[in-house]
């Protein structure tokens, strides 16, 4: 119960921000949406501690999307960190059941290459390679390129269009 207290006031945060460059007014509807397809949305859990934004996550077939934010100063980089672990969460819908490691969503390797490159600096790119390990830098270059170019309502679309709700 409280938890859906906590959603409900932080989705208030993130609607009522003032219009900054990738401050996404559909950043609460997207959170809404994964929390009733039943994803397990956490907020500044112990493995907030400072070295990242937030993760994606499945412990005992539930997905986890934990967000490391002051509820009180939502900023632009926690909406782009809702839409990229939420990405997260539709590659781990899109991956075949049998693989132990996420895939990217999208399959074409061409396709895939113009969506890192229009959407990431090549320093973000070479940043990205050093800090993942080799087995998540793609579904990584992939999320972080979604972040920035897609809309919480596109993502959401995905959401719908690969997950199946589990509540």
């Amino acid at each position: 119960m409280i938890r859906k207290y906590l959603l409900a006031g932080l989705a208030a945060c993130f609607t009522v921000l003032p219009s900054l460059a990738r401050v996404d007014p559909g950043t609460a509807d997207l959170l809404h949406l994964v929390d009733s397809y039943g994803v397990d949305v956490r907020f500044n859990t112990s493995s907030c501690d400072g070295s990242k934004h937030g993760s994606f996550g499945v412990r005992n077939s539930v997905p986890i999307l934990t967000l490391c934010l002051d509820p009180k100063n939502v900023t632009a980089e926690d909406h782009d960190t809702v839409r990229h672990e939420v990405w997260h969460y539709v590659q781990y819908c899109a991956t075949p059941s049998t693989s132990t490691v996420l895939h990217p969503l999208l399959k074409d390797r061409t396709k895939y290459a113009e969506l890192v490159s229009f959407g990431l600096s090549g320093a973000t790119i070479e940043r990205i390679r050093d800090d993942y390990r080799d087995d998540h830098e793609r579904v990584e270059l992939e999320a972080f390129a979604a972040a920035e170019l897609f809309t919480a309502e596109f993502i959401g679309e995905q959401v719908i269009a690969y997950c199946r709700p589990s509540r």
